[in-house]
C-alpha cells in the first residue's frame, strides 16, 4: 500500500518550485533589461557599444529558443567585420553624407553591377513603415542608384519575385522576415553584397530591429543561414543607419 504524502511535505515542494520559478523569471527580466539598456545606450559610431548590443540581441533570440540546434551560441561578429558611420552632422540629409563618407566609391562599385536580383547592400529595418521612411531619407542616392522596395506593403511575395529577377538591384530595403522569405526562394541573391545594414532607430516604446522579439526571429535566422558565412570571408561587412 502506498503511503500518503504529508500535506506539509507537498507544500514545501510546492513553496521550492514557485521560488525556482521566481527566481528563473526574475533572471529573464534581468537579462531582458539589460539587452534593452544595450541596444537603447547603444553608440552608433563606437565598435565594442555596437557589438555589445548585437550580441545581447543575438543571445536574448537564442535564450528564448530561437534558432536551430546548429546554430552558435555566441555571435561570430568582430570589430573588423564593422563598417560604421561617422558621426552625424544633423540635418535632412545627414543619413546620405554619412553613408557618402563611409562609402566613397559607393557609385563607382554600383556602376559595375549587372547581375539581377544581387543587390551590394541590403538595408533591415524592423517595419513597412522605417523602410518607407529610409526610402525617404536615402533619395539623393537613389537617382544613382536602383532600390529595391522589398516589404509587405508595397509588393506580395510573387510580384517581388518577379522584379528581382528583371531587375538590377543596387540597394535592398526590407524587412527581415520578407528579406529572408525571398533569400530562401533563390529570387534574392546575396552573391554580390558588401554591406548588410541594421536600422537603429527606436519607436514610441524604445524598441528597434535588435530589440522587437516578433523581429528578432527573422533578422538573426537570416544572418545566421545567408549572411554569416559571408561574413566570415570577409565578403560582408555590417553597419547601422
Amino acid at each position: 500500500t502506498s503511503v500518503p504524502r504529508h500535506p506539509a511535505v507537498e507544500g514545501n515542494a510546492g513553496d521550492k518550485k514557485k521560488k525556482k520559478k521566481k527566481k528563473k523569471l526574475k533572471k529573464k527580466g534581468s537579462d531582458e533589461g539589460r539587452e534593452r539598456n544595450l541596444v537603447r545606450d547603444m553608440d552608433p559610431t563606437g565598435a565594442k557599444s555596437v557589438l555589445s548590443a548585437l550580441s545581447a540581441s543575438y543571445s536574448s533570440y537564442i535564450a528564448d529558443g530561437g534558432g536551430d540546434t546548429a546554430f552558435p551560441t555566441e555571435l561570430a561578429i568582430e570589430e573588423g567585420n564593422l563598417s560604421l558611420l561617422p558621426p552625424a552632422e544633423g540635418g535632412p540629409k545627414s543619413l546620405v553624407k554619412q553613408i557618402c563618407q563611409a562609402h566613397p566609391s559607393w557609385k563607382k562599385e554600383m556602376s559595375r553591377l549587372c547581375d539581377r536580383g544581387a543587390p551590394l547592400w541590403v538595408i533591415l529595418c524592423p517595419s513597412a513603415d522605417r523602410c518607407i521612411a529610409v526610402l525617404k531619407d536615402l533619395a539623393d542616392l537613389r537617382r544613382s542608384a536602383k532600390f529595391g522596395k522589398l516589404f509587405s506593403r508595397h509588393m506580395k511575395v510573387p510580384e517581388q519575385v518577379s522584379f528581382l529577377q528583371r531587375s538590377v538591384v543596387h540597394v535592398a530595403v526590407g524587412t527581415p522576415a520578407r528579406i529572408l522569405k525571398l533569400c530562401s526562394l533563390g529570387s534574392l541573391k546575396l552573391t554580390h553584397l558588401k554591406v548588410l545594414f541594421f536600422d537603429k532607430t527606436m519607436d514610441v516604446k524604445q524598441r528597434n530591429l535588435l530589440s522587437l522579439r516578433d523581429v528578432q526571429k527573422d533578422l538573426w535566422t537570416l544572418y545566421t543561414t545567408h549572411v554569416e558565412s559571408l561574413l566570415e570571408k570577409g565578403q560582408v561587412r555590417v553597419s547601422l543607419i
